[in-house]
């Protein structure tokens, strides 16, 4: 199941890279007037850990929710990813829930300690 988690992310990674409606809308020109050299970019933090999924919201509408210290550490994982360049940031427990052939693709980036965390 990791190793299927990792791929489907990988897999918008690729899908955005070569959506040309998107590389079209990128070069549009009120877009480059005002943005010059614009780029989509998008971040993943990819942790494996247990959440309470949930509804919140009113009759109106509903939003779905997840709550976990899981779900707190991947969103520091992605905010991470700016600061080390990177597309994709993974956590050590997803790494090691990995086949080997497929993590050995992996590089490690750094060894941190993310607020909350005490082993990822």
């Amino acid at each position: 199941v990791a190793d299927l988690s990792v791929m489907a992310f990988i897999k918008v990674v690729a899908e955005l890279s070569r959506d040309r409606d998107l590389a079209a809308l990128c070069e549009h020109p009120l877009l480059q007037s005002r943005m010059p050299d614009f780029r989509v970019s998008v971040g993943f933090g990819l942790h494996l850990g247990w959440a309470i999924a949930g509804a919140i919201g009113s009759e109106f509408k509903i939003d779905a929710s997840y709550l976990s210290p899981h779900v707190n550490l991947a969103i520091q994982l992605e905010a991470a990813t700016q600061d080390y360049g990177v597309t994709m940031l993974l956590s050590e427990p997803l790494v090691r829930s990995c086949n080997p052939a497929f993590s050995r693709h992996f590089r490690p980036v750094d060894h941190v300690q993310l607020a909350g965390s005490k082993n990822a």
